[in-house]
C-alpha cells in the first residue's frame, strides 16, 4: 500500500505533536498555520477506533487549537472527509480576516496554491 499520510510519518522533522494514537503536523498547504491531525496507524473509519482513541484524539485536537491559536486567524475549520487519502485524518484550517468564510474557504484551502493571507 503507498499511503501518502503513512510516508509522511516517516518524516519524523514534519510532526509538531504526538501522542499514542494521533499525529499533528504542518500541513502541506500554503496557509499559515494550517495543520493535519492524523491516525498514527492506517485507519480509514471513525467507526474502528476505540474510546481511548477518542480520547487522545480530543488531547490532541486541544494541542492543535493551542498551536493554531498563536497565529491568531479569525476562525478555525476543521473538516474530516478521507475519501481522496482513505486514512484517517482532519484539517485544522485557519480563517483570516479579510478571507473568505465557510465552505468556499476550505474548498480553497484544501486545493493547490492557496495565496498566503495579508
Amino acid at each position: 500500500m503507498n499511503c501518502p499520510i503513512c510516508e509522511a510519518h516517516k518524516n519524523k522533522s514534519e510532526i509538531i505533536f504526538q501522542n499514542e494514537d494521533w499525529v499533528l503536523r504542518k500541513a502541506d498547504q500554503n496557509l499559515e498555520g494550517y495543520l493535519y491531525l492524523e491516525h498514527k496507524e492506517h485507519v480509514d473509519s471513525w467507526f474502528n477506533l476505540t474510546a481511548t482513541a477518542f480520547e487522545n484524539y480530543g488531547r490532541a485536537l486541544h494541542k492543535g487549537t493551542e498551536i493554531l491559536k498563536t497565529f491568531q486567524p479569525e476562525k478555525m475549520y476543521f473538516v474530516a472527509i478521507a475519501e481522496k487519502v482513505p486514512h484517517l485524518h482532519v484539517h485544522l484550517i485557519p480563517r483570516y480576516e479579510n478571507q473568505e468564510k465557510g465552505i468556499d474557504h476550505i474548498a480553497k484551502a484544501t486545493g493547490p496554491g492557496f495565496p498566503k493571507p495579508m
